[in-house]
């Protein structure tokens, strides 16, 4: 008889995982407490970076046997917006990032794993939840609360296919603005990592700035609402419990660009369980470097202040973006040294004390405080 894997979680990472076991003949049910897939998200555009890693992020997904069934788009022009008003182009020869859509419709990136996992006999119980658990189980219930928000519209345009983004404390303090229009739909945000209480006021000033400085044509504009929650810790494995995702905070502390992270820590917890081998040394040796990185990045960004944010918009114009961006993800010496600074100074809003006991089977608990950053070791 299979063994059954219950998934909490039809996000990216719970889905990737699904596909995964069920591919490798386990019987597998997931719980999703939304009433359909990509319930977190209203169809806006976001990037799944290219920069991290030396691999595509497409030949990586076809690489774990995931199709490339939903709509994506390469992106390696853009431009930069400065505090100072000037409006700077970046280039690359390779593909920085790649425009997807979140959400529930067909052409989502969350609608296409739900097909293939579905293909493959995988159980979705939508509108469920479990509050306890038998055997092994992989948690993918996503982020828990705030550390990072992102504010911002949907909309239809006549303007031409384009990516631009701006660094500026009055759009986004501390985070960034972004643009992204593909097809005659647009999606712009204010991403904060500051000042939650004026995300409306934010997400406002990001949008006249793209209006003003690029002259966008809105129309048929629908705000929405995101966030995103970090924290580190030194297993993922507790209890026949597998975190992954963001509920293991495998998040980009810089600027939030998660998807691949979670897409991965699916694909690894579900190949720990099908061959066996160690999950936690797996994902150490995976994702441990570029999470610890862009805490340290995170740390350094946070000085910067809008002359840095000026200095940084230049650097981008006139070098390879994406070359300049996969070198600072990579671990380095500095970094390393600077991370025990930042995870002293940086502490997730989300604090859950409410079970820490031994032998748990409580699954939206993580029987740890996840409340401090902390320095992998080993």
């Amino acid at each position: 008889m299979r063994e059954n894997i219950n998934i909490i979680g039809a996000g990216l990472a719970g889905l990737t995982a699904a596909i995964t076991l069920a591919r490798n003949g386990f019987a597998v049910t997931v719980f999703e407490q939304h009433p359909d897939v990509g319930g977190r998200f209203n169809n806006d555009f976001q990037g799944l970076e290219n920069w991290s890693s030396e691999i595509d992020v497409m030949e990586e997904l076809t690489e774990m046997g995931l199709r490339l069934n939903f709509d994506y788009a390469p992106y390696s022009d853009g431009l930069i917006l400065t505090p100072r008003g000037e409006v700077f182009t970046m280039r690359s020869d390779r593909t920085t990032f790649y425009l997807v859509s979140r959400g529930s419709t067909p052409e989502t990136l969350d609608y296409g794993l739900k097909r293939q996992a579905e293909e493959y006999g995988v159980a979705l119980k939508f509108g469920k939840r479990i509050d306890t658990y038998h055997g092994r189980v992989i948690v993918a219930s996503g982020p828990k609360g705030a550390d990072i928000i992102a504010s911002g519209i949907t909309f239809e345009t006549d303007t031409p296919d384009i990516a631009a983004i701006v660094f500026d404390d009055s759009i986004a303090p501390k985070g960034y603005g972004y643009l992204l229009i593909r097809r005659g739909k647009g999606t712009i945000a204010s991403v904060l990592f500051r000042e939650f209480r004026k995300a409306d006021h934010y997400r406002t000033m990001c949008i006249e700035l793209f209006k003003n400085r690029l002259h966008l044509n809105i129309t048929a504009s629908r705000k929405f609402g995101g966030f995103g929650n970090f924290f580190l810790r030194k297993r993922q494995n507790r209890h026949n419990k597998l975190y992954v995702g963001e509920a293991a905070g495998f998040q980009d502390y810089l600027w939030g660009f998660g998807m691949r992270y979670a897409i991965r820590s699916g694909y690894l917890a579900a190949k720990s369980i099908s061959e066996g081998f160690d999950y936690d040394t797996a994902w150490k040796r995976s994702l441990q470097p570029a999470l610890e990185t862009s805490l340290s990045n995170r740390y350094l960004f946070e000085r910067l202040g809008q002359r840095g944010y000026h200095y940084l918009a230049n650097r981008l114009r006139s070098r390879e973006p994406r070359e300049l961006l996969g070198r600072n993800y990579r671990p380095s010496l500095t970094k390393r040294l600077i991370l025990g600074l930042a995870a002293r100074k940086y502490t997730s809003r989300v604090k859950n004390r409410d079970c820490n006991h031994d032998d748990c089977s409580c699954v939206w608990c993580r029987c740890v405080q996840n409340g401090q950053f902390g320095v992998f070791k080993g």
